[in-house]
């Protein structure tokens, strides 16, 4: 978020989120995600339950001038894509003939031996970060025409791990 703050607004300062953000009781069970709306200072913090969706199924879709570099409130253009899926469950989005991400989330593949990310992600999400740093998952291209000697896809976000929410390969829809 500090980051995001400097680059898009120019803040020098460091807010820190222990500070703000409290936790009401109601959302202390089970699981629940907090959004966190701000520009140089906190505008809102939500809290809302995360009931997670069942995603067995991609539809491919292409659009080459795809920007999500920052996790943005306006979600229209990932909103717009994502009603392409047909009768898919979310949508895997191809920049430059390059996987990227889906809708909701960064993606893991596994290949038999180890699990890769794209490298050319729209939203470098915290989650894909933490396995990259851990050496759990590592960057590789992968295009539309890698998948088909992939064995498994994953999805992965701040609410879902790896090997949470698995794709099989023949669920992806060219």
């Amino acid at each position: 978020m500090n980051n995001s703050r400097k680059e898009l607004f120019g803040s020098g300062d460091t807010i820190d989120l222990c500070d703000i953000i409290n936790v009401p009781d109601r959302h202390k069970d089970g699981r629940h995600k907090c959004k966190v709306v701000y520009s140089t200072h906190i505008h809102e913090v939500l809290f809302e339950p995360y009931p997670g969706r069942s995603i067995g199924s991609l539809q491919i879709v292409r659009c080459d001038d795809m920007e999500y570099s920052h996790k943005y409130s306006d979600r229209e253009k990932i909103n717009t894509l994502f009603r392409l899926r047909g009768q898919c469950d979310d949508i895997l989005i191809v920049k430059n003939n390059r996987i990227t991400d889906t809708s909701i989330s960064n993606i893991a593949f596994f290949d038999g031996a180890r699990w890769m990310t794209p490298r050319n992600v729209l939203l470098r999400g915290t989650k894909r970060e933490q396995l990259l740093s851990q050496g759990v998952i590592v960057e590789s291209d992968i295009g539309v025409s890698d998948i088909d000697d992939l064995e498994k896809a994953c999805l992965i976000n701040a609410m879902l791990d790896l090997g949470e929410a698995t794709i099989e390969i023949e669920n992806i829809v060219c």
